[in-house]
């Protein structure tokens, strides 16, 4: 790959084909892609879950040390090469990724561990709470109210523990939700992306759970530039 290359290869992923529009878009959502996007959502919560088993027993000292972070290594790359065709193949080796990453915790020191444990319990919940909501309707408000109430009430226990324990553990909670919720946050909008990207043909659902992730900075860029160019747009036409 050449310089020019790289560099497209840059803006392909922080420049995605949806706008405004697309994210403020809440009509109904078609059979077809509803059906793939409860495919994410299950596929995203098996593999949060999994990570969760795997934080978990890592505390129990059951798992953990340098052979799960041998093994998350090696499946991670044995995924990759897994051709997409292959999705019963790529689904099981994702859960295994996701098992091992969280019993691979014991690299980290204690605090980082603990924090990563909360913060994968959070996630495995919210992502719940996305599929519940979405086996149960196909309203994409229903959806995302969902997941205002998970916010709201992650915010909530977070206020009454501040308001119990004025310690330093209450500033530490705090930190915890308030990544749970920015990362709820972003999974309304990824979720955006896929019912867009499914509407112009099928998607893989094992690559949409798998480079979540991965797309977290080109979604966050695109989302921040559409909102300040219509924060503009609206101040030229008041003016």
């Amino acid at each position: 790959m050449n310089f020019s290359e790289a560099i497209n290869a840059v803006k392909w992923y922080f420049n995605r084909n949806w706008n405004r529009d697309d994210m403020m878009n809440f009509d109904e959502i078609p059979d077809e892609v509803h059906r793939n996007l409860k495919k994410v959502y299950l596929t995203l919560f098996c593999a949060v879950l999994c990570s969760t088993f795997g934080s978990y027993l890592q505390w129990i000292t059951i798992a953990g040390g340098q052979f799960t972070v041998l093994s998350y290594v090696t499946s991670l790359i044995m995924l990759y090469i897994t051709p997409p065709g292959r999705v019963n193949t790529r689904f099981l080796l994702l859960m295994f990724v996701a098992y091992s990453f969280g019993a691979s915790v014991s690299a980290f020191p204690n605090y980082l561990f603990e924090i990563k444990q909360r913060i994968l319990a959070g996630i495995t919940i919210g992502s719940g709470n996305l599929l519940y909501r979405a086996t149960r309707t196909r309203e994409r408000s229903e959806i995302y109210i969902g997941c205002l109430q998970y916010c709201c009430g992650l915010a909530l226990y977070g206020i009454v523990f501040i308001l119990l324990d004025k310690s330093r553990t209450a500033l530490w909670v705090i930190n915890i939700h308030t990544l749970q919720i920015l990362f709820m946050g972003y999974l309304v909008i990824y979720s955006q992306e896929i019912v867009y990207d499914a509407n112009f043909g099928d998607i893989n659902f094992v690559n949409c759970t798998f480079t979540v992730f991965f797309h977290l900075p080109g979604i966050v860029m695109h989302a921040a530039r559409l909102y300040l160019q219509s924060a503009e747009i609206e101040q030229h036409e008041q003016n």
